[in-house]
């Protein structure tokens, strides 16, 4: 039965191919030859040596046997159509494909100034014994002085062991390579990106980041890189970052899980890290994630779990689950020309070092407002803290309102300039003598389901909603343009006063 399910697939595939155009291709490893036409299971071929050297056409098909092993790097020519992109997938049954680039080859899958791909389905490593400063990658995608690239999807992948520079140098950062990478790395600002999927994929034990899109031309944002989406998948034991969008306009990275990123140490090396940010671009949505066990090297101030950094404008964080993070729950950095950050509706248990960190200046008209943080007992963690103040501007204009803290622990509050709205929010566990003296403050216990009982998963969360006598209910502030949804996908209203916390 599995054998027939798997012809009928197989054939519904290639009527699929048929209807779109276009040729299927096939690699075998292990049965293939390269003297054959590799238009037919029977007559694959066997290494990329072909598929490197030609140039495919729209509705093209390179179909990797399961359970076949290579070496090197497959790197094929040509691009797709909006209707009929090519695909790099896999046939057969067994494990996936697996490419090993050895620590030898740029990526083990690359693509160079080409559009219309999708890469779907296989297993990729790239380990070397040492990181030097060669820039290494799993799956990259680059755009090298090649105008508008589009219509990229990275699809269902395993991408491990991928071994790339952790340091500066020559004209690229180290932040564009890693586990899946997209890259805009020309030197014209009208080299861009548009719509890249990246969806559903595995990345562990890669570094320097798990996955990132990258467009460093960001001096202006109508030049920046759109259509980006990052959604439903998972990095582990990540050497610094765990996701990150650069240069992009309305990035959206959601329903992600983060762990352990941050994990590589290099003595005397810059190991600024979050799990997941966006930086030089703007109205970038971070939603429905889950990040935990990032780490934090000793006098860092990154080490959080979610970033807004440097040059970022309109940018939003919400509906997220925080937990266990060295360094904490948000880094905000204002080095220059950051505003209008909004964190809203996520929920924050167990953060050390610190809730939130603001770094470099307030970003102007900064909200956090409706995030529920709970700090165990025995922990340190300050619920707000800045530093590098000296780069920015440290008064300009922000709110703090309708957040529920849970403060079991010790930390207190260190609260940059003069400019923050504090009002509304509830406090309750430990009071230090720095905790803000504001309007309509509470300090009843906001009476929860269960808090500080969350797992692993946004939905082992449901201690976090309110209990019907709760002092939190109808007793925040209103907010405009406050996203219409709380945690829980309950309806905000715009005109009357709402809960106050994530619930």
């Amino acid at each position: 039965m599995r054998r027939l399910s798997g012809i009928l697939l197989f054939i519904l595939f290639s009527v699929c191919c048929l209807a779109q155009g276009g040729n299927i291709y096939y690699i075998d490893s292990q049965s293939g030859n390269d003297s054959h036409d590799g238009l037919t299971p029977e007559k694959a071929w066997k290494t990329f040596s072909i598929a490197n050297n030609k140039e495919f056409k729209p509705g093209d098909r390179i179909l990797l046997k399961c359970g076949s092993k290579w070496s090197g790097s497959l790197a094929p020519k040509g691009s797709g159509s909006d209707e009929a992109p090519i695909t790099i997938a896999s046939y057969g049954e067994g494990t996936r494909p697996a490419i090993d680039g050895g620590g030898t080859v740029k990526a083990p899958v690359y693509l160079r100034n080409q559009s219309n791909w999708t890469i779907q389905g296989l297993e990729v490593s790239n380990p070397a014994p040492e990181r030097g400063y060669v820039y290494r990658g799993g799956i990259l995608v680059e755009n090298d002085n090649g105008g508008v690239q589009r219509n990229i999807k990275i699809l269902d992948n395993y991408v491990h062991h991928v071994t790339s520079s952790f340091r500066y140098a020559y004209d690229f950062h180290p932040h564009q390579f890693g586990g899946i990478a997209v890259n805009v790395t020309g030197s014209k600002g009208t080299d861009k990106l548009q719509n890249v999927l990246i969806e559903g994929n595995k990345v562990e034990n890669a570094g320097r980041t798990g996955i990132v899109v990258w467009d460093h031309i960001f001096a202006k944002y109508d030049e920046a890189s759109t259509g980006v989406r990052i959604k439903n998948n998972s990095v582990k034991d990540i050497d610094s970052d765990g996701i990150l969008t650069y240069g992009c306009d309305g990035a959206i990275i959601e329903y992600n899980v983060a762990d352990g990123c941050g994990s590589y140490r290099e003595d005397g090396g810059f190991n600024g890290s979050a799990a997941i940010w966006c930086t030089r671009g703007s109205n970038c949505i971070i939603q429905y994630n889950e990040a935990f066990n990032t780490h934090m090297l000793e006098g860092n101030a990154d080490g959080t779990a979610f970033d807004i950094d440097i040059d970022a404008i309109d940018c939003i964080v919400q509906y997220n689950y925080s937990h266990d993070n060295e360094g904490g729950f948000m880094l905000f950095i204002d080095a220059s020309n950051s505003s209008g950050s909004i964190v809203r509706y996520n929920i924050s248990q167990n953060d050390k070092t610190r809730i939130f960190m603001v770094a470099g200046g307030v970003p102007p008209n900064m909200q956090i407002y409706n995030n529920t943080i709970y700090i165990s007992e025995g922990l340190d963690t300050k619920i707000i803290e800045h530093t590098w103040d000296e780069a920015g501007n440290i008064n300009a204009p922000w709110i703090f309102k309708n957040n529920v803290i849970y403060n079991y622990g010790s930390g207190g509050y260190m609260i940059p300039g003069t400019g923050g709205i504090f009002s509304n929010n509830i406090y309750w566990g430990n009071h230090p003598a720095c905790e803000p003296q504001e309007p309509n403050k509470i300090t009843k216990d906001p009476m929860l389901e269960s808090p500080g009982n969350g797992k692993r998963g946004l939905d082992s969360l449901s201690g976090y909603k309110l209990k019907k006598k709760s002092p939190a209910l109808k007793a925040g502030a209103v907010i405009d343009h406050n996203g219409g949804l709380d945690f829980f996908g309950n309806k905000v209203s715009v005109h009357d006063r709402p809960n106050i916390g994530a619930n």
